[in-house]
């Protein structure tokens, strides 16, 4: 081999070894930042097991910090090599490692369980979540960078059960930090105001046994938030007295959510309030919906917009 050739081999060798250098320091950062997210110090959940997500989420963050320092110690020997499985290894590596990125700072996909938000959202619904609407939690604390002036009354948020952080709720933000809350006869009041509503009819669903469940659907509009517009969304009340005698005012950095199913939902009038840390996204968009009741894809609800 001629000395240019040499001279090109090595300039390629210098350029690659840089290469998977960055590609290293990339994967080991997502990992840090993901164990920081999914590790912060909360102490054993009470009861249950960790949700899918999570679990996911750790083991991945622990295979990015593996492959990034194998890419530090072993690294410079390992792709010098010329070997076309090399070459396919980094394209996957790298395939992989962008996914969790985009996964972990930018969007998210979840499914739909439960039917604590029906009519808005409906079982076997999936869905993106946008993980820079909230900013981030900054690793291994309980603070948020880039989160703005933070939620807006009538978010769909996705966000840590308080009760059980290794679980993940959706719910409607409906108090944001100083607001008072009264939530009588089924009809929410807001800062000692009335919030609107108006009937839309009857609205009827199958719950998970498969019975059929008649509920009253109304139009609830939300007073707007400083930098909002007033929200008007669907909620579904039953035909039955019922009164829980919610009244209660949101503490700072802290959210107070509820399911537009009202009569059929575990949320802050139960557990209490949701701290800002715990926020994970705000829900946009569906990308699937399955009714698995019926077997079939509920195709008139794919590229909805979340409302």
């Amino acid at each position: 081999m001629d000395e240019r050739n040499i001279s090109i081999t090595e300039g390629h060798r210098e350029v690659g070894e840089r290469k998977h250098l960055w590609h290293g320091i990339l994967l080991l950062a997502t990992g840090l930042f993901m164990l920081g997210i999914y590790g912060v110090g909360d102490g054993p959940a009470p009861g249950g097991e960790p949700n899918d997500s999570l679990s996911f989420g750790m083991m991945a963050a622990i295979a990015l910090i593996a492959v990034s320092l194998f890419m530090f110690i072993g690294g410079k020997r390992f792709f010098a090599r010329q070997d076309l499985w090399v070459e396919y290894y980094e394209a996957i590596a790298m395939a992989v490692g962008i996914a969790l990125v985009v996964r972990t700072f930018v969007v998210e996909p979840f499914k739909i369980p439960s039917g604590s938000m029906i009519p808005t959202l409906l079982v076997g619904d999936y869905l993106f979540v946008s993980k820079m609407a909230y900013g981030h939690r900054i690793p291994f604390t309980q603070a948020r960078i880039g989160m703005g002036t933070g939620p807006r009354r009538g978010d769909v948020a996705v966000f840590e059960y308080p009760q059980d952080p290794r679980k993940d709720y959706i719910k409607r933000i409906i108090g944001l930090p100083g607001d008072h809350l009264t939530y009588r006869n089924k009809r929410l009041y807001l800062n000692g105001e009335p919030v609107g509503y108006e009937s839309t009819g009857q609205f009827s669903y199958k719950n998970e046994h498969g019975q059929e469940v008649e509920s009253l659907r109304l139009a609830e509009k939300l007073p707007a938030s400083a930098d909002g517009k007033e929200v008007v969304h669907s909620v579904l009340v039953r035909p039955f007295p019922y009164s829980d005698g919610t009244d209660t005012t949101v503490p700072p950095g802290h959210y107070f959510v509820m399911g537009d199913n009202r009569d059929n939902s575990n949320d802050s009038r139960v557990w209490g309030f949701v701290p800002a840390y715990r926020l994970v996204g705000e829900a946009l968009i569906l990308f699937w919906s399955w009714d698995h009741q019926e077997g079939t894809v509920r195709w008139e609800r794919m590229g909805q917009a979340i409302k």
